[in-house]
Order: structure tokens, then C-alpha cells, then sequence
């Protein structure tokens, strides 16, 4: 699987200063579920999840609510796209179909015998169905009218993940909301609009359906870390240069570390010392070695410098990875 790296740590001080300065950088962290859903047991290869959908099939307003086959499909694509990206599914290959079902089941859970029906027909474990979506959105303008600040968009919506072989329902998920787009400004200063009532329709339905899955199994989540560098040793062949190119440019942060923990030994300061101990544990929670990690901080913690507030967050954020790294492995035991 990933590589643990092991390392030393090191501690020297020294008295000169330079000017130092960091910058963020994003990672890939995987983010628990709020419900586990069990796709297939033990037997994952062999499981199937089919997306279906209700439609009121004479497209006449329901007693409460008016579906729309586009939004509802756009929910449905939300749902399957982050399906298949999350590692339930990617490691263990299990195929996601979409099922297009006119039905004038509003409002109402779904029946055992369309379960058995789906199941018969695609082989699914568990069926996720988009059973209710209302999606409303208007302008927000100017006093002078004359261009949308903000699209104001409001949304009902009602998804069931059901166990095909109970019938149970594994996941509920029904609630109201309502989101603003506003308008915006590219890096360039060109002016951007609030999105069309249509298109801040579509975005919200992918918006739902996403967030469903997000839910029911673990996902892939973007999430910044701190990387302090130095303006005149980055940009140098020093140890800390080479240890920064290796983790920024070349991704290769076992490198990057080994390089770090020598670059200890030619900082001056106990600033700088602290920032690069900092920069290990970076290095060595990309390389999941969490507990060393912590480690590096707490060393860089007794220098006593400036980055404390910083080293505490962080070691806050590592204990924090740790419980769900714990959660994790009991859900893909």
C-alpha cells in the first residue's frame, strides 16, 4: 500500500536570522460517511448500485411537488459520479448503473416488489432512489437593475438507499435548504454574473446528489496544509531547496523529508528550525506516519518561536486523522 518512512529527529540551535515566508498547499484526505452502507458484504466484486428515479408520468403537479425529470436525472448523475470516484468503488470494481423508472410514486417509499424488480434485472445490493426534488431559483439585482448579484435558489428534496434482500431502508436523507451564487470576479478582474435561473438549477441538483453520496460512503475531500519555505535557501541547492523542490515539484515527499531533517542541521535560527521541523511533519503526514509526525511538532513546539499557534492547530489536525484514520480501517475491515 503507501510507503512509512522512518526518521530521526534533530535539534540545534543557532542565532541568525533570515526573512522566511509559507504558502498552502492542497491535499487528497478520504472523509467518513455519516452512514455505512454495506454494498454487496463481503462479496463486493459481485454488488451492484442502481440509481433510480420517480416521475409523475403525466407531468401534472403532484399534491406537493412537481418533479422534473432533468433535475431529477441531474441528482441521479451527482450521486453516481461521486459513487464511482469514492474507493468502495474504485478498488472494488463494483459497477453503477442508472435506472430510468416513470412511476406516480410520489412522496412515498419505495415498494419490495420494485426492489425485487430492480434487483432482478441489474443484479443490485442496494438501490438509491431520487424520490423527491423541488428546485426554485430567482434573481438578486442591483438597485439600478441592471445585472444579478446573486441567484438566491431554494430546494426540497427526498433520496432512500434501500437493502434489496430486506427492503430496509439504509440511508434517509430528506431535508429543505436554501443556497445564494453569487456573482463573482475572475484572477483577470473580468467580470463574472450570477449563474442563469437554469444553469444555478442544474449546479444545485449536482450539489445534491453529490452530498447524498458523500453520506452513505467515504469520499475523496480537498483539504490545505501549511509549507513554510525560506526566500533565500529555497531558492537555493541547499538541503532545504532540494527538500522543498522534491515535495512541491516532484511530489516525492520521502525525499523531501530526508532532505529536511539534514536542513535542520544548517538552520541558524530557531525560527527556521521550527518551520522545517514543521515542514518533516508535513512530509511525514503524507506519508501517513502520523504519529511521528506529531512528534517533529512537539520537538519544534519547545523551540518557542512564533509558529506555535500553528504547530498546535496542526497537532489538532493529526490527532483529529488519526480517530478517522481508525474509523476508516473499521470500515473497509
Amino acid at each position: 500500500m503507501k510507503r512509512i518512512v522512518t526518521l530521526i529527529l534533530y535539534a540545534f540551535c543557532t542565532t541568525i536570522t533570515f526573512a522566511q515566508t509559507a504558502e498552502i498547499i492542497e491535499i487528497q484526505l478520504l472523509s467518513l460517511p455519516e452512514n455505512k452502507v454495506d454494498f454487496g458484504g463481503s462479496d463486493k466484486n459481485a454488488a451492484i448500485a442502481a440509481i433510480h428515479y420517480y416521475e409523475n408520468e403525466d407531468g401534472k403537479k403532484s399534491e406537493t411537488f412537481t418533479l422534473d425529470s432533468i433535475l431529477i436525472n441531474t441528482v441521479a448523475n451527482g450521486i453516481k459520479e461521486t459513487l464511482e470516484n469514492s474507493p468502495v468503488f474504485e478498488y472494488a470494481d463494483i459497477p453503477v448503473f442508472n435506472i430510468y423508472s416513470d412511476t406516480t410514486m410520489i412522496d412515498k417509499d419505495m415498494q419490495a416488489d420494485e426492489l425485487g424488480i430492480i434487483s432482478e434485472q441489474t443484479g443490485a445490493k442496494i438501490v438509491v432512489a431520487v424520490e423527491l426534488v423541488d428546485i426554485n431559483a430567482q434573481y438578486i439585482f442591483e438597485k439600478s437593475r441592471q445585472r444579478p448579484l446573486v441567484t438566491n435558489v431554494n430546494f426540497v428534496v427526498k433520496i432512500n438507499a434501500y437493502d434489496v434482500e430486506t427492503g430496509n431502508k439504509e440511508m434517509k436523507y430528506t431535508g429543505k435548504d436554501n443556497i445564494m451564487i453569487p456573482a463573482s470576479y475572475d484572477e483577470d478582474g473580468t467580470y463574472i454574473p450570477a449563474p442563469r435561473i437554469e444553469d444555478s438549477r442544474r449546479i444545485t441538483a449536482e450539489m445534491i446528489g453529490r452530498d447524498f453520496a458523500k453520506r452513505i460512503v467515504p469520499t475523496w475531500e480537498t483539504a490545505e496544509r501549511l509549507i513554510f519555505y525560506d526566500s533565500y535557501y529555497d531558492s537555493s541547492n541547499s538541503k532545504s531547496g532540494k527538500a522543498y523542490n522534491a515535495a512541491i515539484k516532484e511530489h516525492n515527499w520521502s525525499n523531501a523529508a530526508k532532505y529536511w531533517t539534514e536542513a535542520v542541521e544548517e538552520s541558524r535560527t530557531k525560527s527556521r528550525q521550527a518551520q522545517i521541523m514543521y515542514n518533516i511533519a508535513l512530509s511525514c503526514e503524507m506519508l501517513e506516519n502520523f504519529d511521528l509526525a506529531i512528534k517533529w511538532l512537539e520537538k519544534a513546539k519547545t523551540l518557542h518561536t512564533k509558529i506555535d499557534e500553528n504547530i498546535d492547530e496542526y497537532i489538532n489536525i493529526l490527532k483529529q486523522r488519526i480517530e478517522d484514520k481508525e474509523k476508516l480501517d473499521e470500515y473497509f475491515k
